[in-house]
């Protein structure tokens, strides 16, 4: 047998010994293979030789042979990266137009990536601080008044002392309240009295401390809200009333009654991924309130939190606290004179759920009372979303940028390659090269990063969080985001790049070496598919809150000034209103207990005769609210000013009458029953209008005197002005209020923005949604021109010989853009759809909302033709004025 065909057939063994024997010892161990191969052939055969011939082969690979090679991997290793960076850098500085748009398109993507998950991250970290915080449960239950009024988070008194009694898996309870606003005055002591008034002010439970993490400052959080009449204060609130002095033991004086409280504790400043904070936390004993309804089931005026022994089994511990409505709950509305079987059947059931306190943020849209705004699991989804496609705008910019090159690359690859260069050395190259892009997209992501924040928050009003300090998760994220979006970015160029025929591109023929358009047509496709299917939505977001923002709820909300607090007058606050009516520059002026988007309350009621309850809403008002907000009557007539009689009266809207079964002619005359106050006489009927926000639909409401005698303090003065120095004329209202209201401070705001701010969340994010929008389609028009100018690079001796043959520039011109065009038009056709569902999802959360129309879709087809034509416009110029003489002498 030849040599050749041992070598051939046993090639394996002597490659593996080639590869880990000295050089030294190669030659002879394999001429002493050889020697035992002939040997064994001719006293085995052919197929036993070459087995024994590979076990030989690896006996030789022992250690004392391997040991005595020097590897020089390392050495290998360091050389190969060396001159990896070295090609990379010429790369980047001969084509340094190519490269400044790749960095920045990526750098762009980048960025707004790495806001987008900080902001992510932000909302998914809230209250996961707390210790045992996998043992936290907020305990919420079905609306006690309204058969379809959703869930509660706030719950009685009593409901945190039945958990803690029955049910041995709990191990702490605890209450939390809002007892209201107070105007809170430092206590006398020589110096200035200082009064504000404050909002942020909550009651809890003495081991509020063990539930949730806040820290002092100053005082033990251990003893800080044991006894009456304690108070905990934030850090600014404490440098707001002491300033830089302890204030621990100092004394502040709560209410108009001035009750004397001592501040126990300061916190440091408190962590904002809470989804509650306060600058007052008195003790819950604190709270006279309260305490007059501490055996109350259904004063839902708690909230109730508990912690569960480690090992409970919270679907188990659920179903079994269903059992406090039938055990506990009946004897509170025997004691109030109600039938609790009848009720129940009434509002079909009271249910009772438990809620992980890390879930609060995201999982509470429907859930009220809030202690704060909510956010929505739902945006966080949407702005993952826009992160996910901004990124892959700029990854496939930099898949079109790289093969739009090849050209450049591809006598270089065919060069290698003719001297013996393997492939998998190539793609490692160019998946060094587009790493290192990457990396240096990242480190000037960071810098526009800090650019974007401010601009997005001036853009927006939303304040993305960007903090590098201790977040390990942003961090790891960043360091390892140029890998992995390098190699997957780049995974497609390099196979691309190096599967060029060395035959067809030393020759000048690319063309015949690789093909790739298509991909490359339904990369840029996509790209405008995300382009349009952003720019409809946003422009539909913006329809949605302007139409909102400017249509007509059935009220006068332009013009009117609201006084927050007016229970601070007292019995004074009628004069009050009519020595502010008598201001020039006034109108109108009404005190009513609740104002149109400042919330109501909810109460059961009955049509005379008629054993039916129904919930339905309430407010107490003057005899001036209707015509200071613009209300109109359907029919009867307002409150008398002053009149005995209408105490025992009401007004109906619309949609209350209806639901009693009454027009609202009808309507007048009649009477409704109100547990403990009889019966109300029907006098009047307002047009419908809307109360709350327009994601709710206008429910049935009455209206009572403000002598009626029922719950709520006069809390606004509303005041209707015509008048263009609206400064002025607050000064002279702020004059009567010191005058009667000593030493309370008076709180403006204008009604339209107060109705606005309704909407401030999804007006913030609509904003947000525009910003990001902007910057995926700025990015994406970057992967146009990365199109054109591979288009121009490949058609330019095409285009050199259509204009021998007498093709005009015009003609060149829409030739070279029509192509996309097409592409925009199927990208409309794709992207209609998808963002007709998205977008309607976010509008079923209102209930008032704008009609999707085609010509959105149209218009953004057409705004993105236009950006395209615009963008790509200069580079097919040029090509088309390219001098056919030059083009077609290059080889």
């Amino acid at each position: 047998m030849k040599e050749k065909d041992i070598t051939d057939a046993s090639g394996f063994p002597f490659r593996i010994l080639k590869a880990l024997c000295p050089p030294v010892l190669y030659e002879g161990v394999e001429g002493d293979l050889l020697e035992k191969f002939d040997k064994d052939e001719r006293l085995f055969g052919v197929r036993k030789a070459k087995r024994k011939l590979f076990w030989n082969a690896i006996a030789f690979l022992r250690p004392g042979i391997i040991l005595r090679n020097k590897f020089s991997g390392e050495l290998n290793t360091i050389t190969m990266l060396r001159s990896f960076l070295t090609i990379t850098i010429r790369s980047l500085t001969k084509n340094i137009e190519y490269s400044i748009i790749n960095i920045a398109g990526l750098a762009i993507g980048i960025a707004s990536c790495i806001l987008i998950y900080n902001y992510v991250q932000f909302e998914n970290s809230f209250d996961q601080s707390h210790p045992d915080v996998d043992r936290l449960y907020r305990v919420n239950q079905t609306a006690i008044w309204s058969p379809n009024g959703g869930i509660m988070s706030s719950s009685g008194p009593q409901v945190a002392h039945a958990l803690q009694n029955d049910y041995p898996e709990i191990e702490q309870v605890l209450r939390i309240n809002t007892p209201g606003d107070y105007v809170v005055r430092s206590a006398e002591n020589g110096g200035d009295i200082k009064a504000f008034r404050e909002s942020k002010v909550l009651a809890a439970d003495s081991n509020f401390f063990a539930f949730f993490d806040f820290k002092l400052n100053e005082g033990d959080y251990r003893t800080a809200l044991i006894g009456k009449n304690k108070v905990v204060l934030s850090k600014e609130a404490a440098k707001k009333y002491f300033g830089d002095k302890p204030a621990v033991g100092q004394m502040l004086l709560f209410g108009d009654e001035r009750t004397a409280v001592e501040v126990t504790g300061v916190t440091e400043t408190q962590p904002a991924n809470i989804h509650f904070h306060f600058d007052y936390l008195l003790s819950i004993s604190t709270n006279e309130n309260l305490k007059r309804f501490e055996w109350s089931f259904i004063w839902t005026q708690v909230v109730t939190y508990i912690k569960v022994r480690p090992g409970t089994n919270l679907t188990a511990l659920e179903g079994k606290i269903q059992t406090i409505t039938d055990r506990r709950v009946a004897p509170t509305f025997k004691r109030l004179g109600m039938d609790f079987s009848d009720f129940i059947r009434s509002k079909g059931g009271w249910n009772w759920y438990l809620q992980p306190v890390t879930d609060i943020r995201l999982e509470s849209g429907e859930i009220f009372p809030r202690y704060e705004e909510v956010s929505d699991k739902v945006y966080v989804y949407i702005l993952s979303g826009v992160a996910g496609f901004i990124l892959l705008i700029a990854s496939i910019n930099f898949i079109n940028l790289s093969t739009a090159r090849a050209t450049m690359r591809a006598k270089e690859v065919g060069v290698k390659k003719t001297l013996g260069a393997f492939r998998s050395s190539l793609i490692a190259q160019f998946q060094f090269e587009s790493i290192f892009v990457t990396i240096l997209a990242t480190v000037l992501s960071l810098a526009l990063a800090a650019i974007f924040k401010p601009l997005i928050f001036n853009l927006s009003g939303f304040d993305l969080p960007f903090n590098l300090a201790g977040n390990w998760n942003l961090i790891l994220m960043i360091f390892l985001l140029p890998f992995v979006l390098g190699f997957i970015a780049g995974f497609y160029p390099a196979f691309y790049l190096t599967a060029f025929q060395p035959i067809y591109v030393l020759k000048g023929k690319l063309a015949s070496g690789m093909k790739s358009g298509g991909l490359r047509n339904g990369l840029v496709t996509l790209q405008f598919t995300i382009a349009i299917a952003l720019i409809s939505i946003t422009l539909i977001v913006f329809q949605q809150l302007r139409y909102i923002s400017t249509m007509n709820l059935g009220l006068e909300k332009e013009n009117v000034l609201l006084i927050n607090y007016a229970e601070a007058l007292g019995p004074q606050i009628e004069s009050f209103r009519n020595e502010i009516s008598a201001i020039d520059g006034v109108v109108d002026a009404t005190v009513a207990a609740q104002i149109p988007g400042t919330g109501t309350s909810e109460d059961i009621f009955s049509k005379e005769g008629s054993q039916e309850n129904l919930p339905i809403n309430q407010a107490k008002i003057d005899d001036h609210y209707f015509s200071t907000l613009g209300l109109k009557l359907a029919s009867g007539r307002q409150f008398k000013a002053g009149s005995v009689a209408d105490s025992a009266s009401v007004i109906l809207n619309e949609n209350a009458a209806q639901l009693f079964g009454w027009s609202p002619e009808e309507a007048l005359g009649k009477f409704i029953v109100y547990p403990d106050k009889g019966k109300l006489e029907v006098v009047g009927v307002v047009k419908d209008f809307n109360f709350r926000s327009l994601h709710s639909p206008i429910s049935p409401m009455l209206f009572f005197t403000l002598n009626s005698g029922l719950w709520g303090s006069e809390r606004f003065i509303a005041i209707k002005f015509k008048t263009q120095d609206v400064s002025e004329l607050m000064e002279k209202i702020e004059q009567h209020w010191k005058r009667l209201a000593v030493a309370t401070p008076i709180e403006f705001q204008f009604y339209d923005e107060l109705l606005a701010r309704q909407y401030e969340d999804e007006s913030k994010l609509g904003r947000l949604f525009g910003v990001f929008a902007c910057f995926s389609i700025g990015v994406g028009i970057i992967g146009l021109i990365g199109l054109v100018a591979y288009s121009a690079e490949q058609r330019k001796k095409e285009i050199g010989i259509r204009k021998v043959f007498g093709a005009s520039v015009t003609k060149i011109f829409v030739m070279m853009n029509s192509q996309y065009i097409k592409l925009i038009v199927i990208a409309l056709v794709v992207a209609t759809p998808f963002a007709w569902w998205a977008v309607q999802q976010w509008l079923d959360s209102f209930e008032y909302r704008i009609k999707i129309s085609p010509i959105v879709f149209v218009i953004a087809g057409v705004s993105e033709i236009v950006l395209a034509v615009m963008c790509v416009g200069y580079l097919s110029l040029r090509a088309a004025t390219l001098n056919p003489s030059t083009v077609l002498k290059e080889e």
